[in-house]
């Protein structure tokens, strides 16, 4: 019960994140992706302070990274780990199950997401997945499956429309684009 209990506490966390507004208004149906900052939930960063057993922040140098705030839950062995930047912006959150990386998500310097990504139990992408221009619009979409595309990806351009799919077979490789004009 309580390995289930745990895996359900880690999929609430992906799936908050993931939902952060995606589902924002389109614009019309030739735009695939509204013009809307996707960016961390911190009402969500906050419930996940609160429940975890300690936190901590340490200094990150690194170029784009500044600070490191870990949110640590001893019961089922999860670490949130969020980089911020020097003007305290968000830039990465990653959840970390028994040493395993289980979801990522990427943010640009204005606070806009740049990719969110689902992993499996070994750290690899898996699930579906976006990424965004910097003007929020959605750059791509589709699945991965053990690390590699799998099935239709959707191309955007950077104004939110639709301008090409591309079709992968199970070892990742393109076997089809399709260009919309």
């Amino acid at each position: 019960m309580r390995k289930k209990k745990s895996n359900t506490v880690i999929q609430i966390i992906a799936a908050a994140f993931w939902t952060t507004g995606i589902f924002a208004g389109c614009q019309s149906k030739k735009e695939m992706a509204a013009k809307h900052v996707l960016s961390a939930d911190i009402a969500m960063l906050d419930s996940l302070k609160q429940s975890s057993d300690s936190s901590y922040t340490k200094p990150y140098f690194t170029r784009e990274f500044v600070t490191a705030t870990y949110f640590v839950n001893k019961k089922d062995t999860s670490i949130v780990q969020v980089m911020k930047d020097k003007d305290s912006v968000i830039r990465q959150v990653i959840t970390t199950k028994n040493k395993t990386r289980m979801f990522t998500a990427q943010y640009y310097s204005n606070g806009q997401l740049m990719a969110k990504y689902e992993l499996d139990k070994f750290g690899q992408y898996n699930g579906y997945s976006e990424e965004y221009y910097e003007s929020g619009f959605v750059k791509r979409s589709g699945m991965y499956r053990s690390g590699f595309h799998a099935g239709k990806w959707k191309n955007f351009n950077d104004k939110g429309i639709l301008i090409s799919t591309d079709e992968y077979n199970t070892d990742g490789q393109v076997i089809n684009t399709v260009t919309n004009e």
